[in-house]
């Protein structure tokens, strides 16, 4: 997902983007991990870290209830 669908998914997604750019984080969105030799931009860089995060399941209301991230 984008910088946009975050933003428009999760009530803290624009400010917790803005935090993790002021700490000088590299943002990578829509990565897939069985591709990225071949992605333009991570082939050619080095990373102390790379941190997947559990992708959005596409519910229509907030991912909050239990039930629903089962």
């Amino acid at each position: 997902m984008n910088a946009d669908v975050v933003i428009a998914k999760y009530k803290y997604g624009k400010a917790n983007l803005e935090v993790l750019k002021k700490l000088g984080c590299k943002i990578v969105h829509e990565v897939d991990v069985h591709a990225m030799t071949q992605h333009p931009y991570l082939n050619t860089t080095k990373y102390d870290r790379i941190v997947y995060n559990f992708p959005h399941a596409g519910f229509q209301y907030s991912e909050s209830n239990l039930s629903q991230i089962k």
